[in-house]
Parts: C-alpha cells; structure tokens; sequence
C-alpha cells in the first residue's frame, strides 16, 4: 500500500487498518455515498476485507482513513492510485466525508492537504478523478476545488456490468 500519514490543525489522513472497517462498511453500504465508492449494493466484511488486501498488495493504491486532529474521530476516506510513468499522477477514485462532517470545509481541506502531500513525496504533477455525470454535486465540488473537465466517457459501468447500470463519467484533472 502506498503509505500515507500527514496532518494539518484540522485533519489527519492515515493509512486504513483493519480496525476501520467498521467506519467503511457504514460508508460502503449507504446509498449516500454510491456515487463515490461505485458500488451499489451492500458489501459484507469479507468483500471489505477482500478488498483492504488487495490494496495492500500494492505499492501504487492507496486507502486513506480521513481523522479530526484534535479527536481521532474518523470521519471519512480517501482511496485511489498513483501513476508512475513520464510524469506522475494521482487519481482519486473514492472521497468520502460522513454527513455529519458536510459542507464544513473538510473536503477542500483534505483533498489540498493529501495533494500537496504526493506532489512531495511522488512528485506528482496531475490529479485526476472521474465522477458520474448524475452526480451534480459532486462535479461542482470537484470544480470548485480547481479540476477540469478532461473528457467524457459515455456509457460507462459504474454500479455493475448491465448496460442497464451504465451512465456517463466525466473525467477530470488538476494540475497540481
């Protein structure tokens, strides 16, 4: 796992231990957060567990625990890889602030903070994400923290393999 450990006044982003599934099955089972982590039904602690491993196993992915500095309190997760090759990049496939955490600056906070953080480390050069073109909310987050829109991808499978469950992924980048 790419490891990942910095803090600011505010928050602290740690790599995900097994001690945090709790957190994330609550996260990864709400329908609040399907956009975001691209699963739509619920996931057991295996399929978590599953998943943590697999991550593990690299040295690109990342899977990061989002905590109040003050508290220790988790309050949301970052997942995503980074890209090595002419220049290194991120792409972050999955942000998540609990509700009760919303609309309080915490998401801009932690995005620059975990940016700023790969751009020392990995010398990363561009940030990259996709979001579903159904998530309205968050491509104007994304917007308002600085990403353009790259290109569209049409029909593409977010929530499973039926053409049924395709939509459109707007791809988009910040140069960092």
């Amino acid at each position: 796992m790419y490891s990942v450990n910095t803090k600011n006044k505010d928050v602290c982003l740690m790599n995900i231990t097994p001690m945090d599934f709790k957190c994330l099955l609550k996260w990864y089972n709400s329908n609040d957060f399907k956009y975001a982590t691209g699963i739509e039904r619920c996931i057991t602690l295996q399929q978590l567990a599953k998943m943590y491993n697999k991550v593990q196993d690299s040295e690109e992915q990342f899977w990061v625990g989002i905590f109040i500095s003050s508290t220790s309190e988790m309050i949301g997760v970052l997942m995503g890889q980074i890209k090595y090759g002419a220049k290194a990049s991120v792409w972050i496939k999955t942000l998540i602030i609990d509700k009760a955490f919303q609309n309080k600056g915490y998401g801009f906070r932690i995005v620059n903070l975990f940016i700023n953080y790969v751009k020392i480390k990995s010398k990363i050069s561009k940030a990259y994400l996709a979001v579903s073109e159904c998530n309205v909310r968050g491509y104007k987050f994304w917007k308002r923290l600085g990403f353009e829109r790259y290109r569209r991808i049409n029909q593409c499978s977010l929530f499973g393999e039926k053409a049924t469950d395709a939509t459109n992924a707007i791809i988009m980048f910040r140069s960092v």
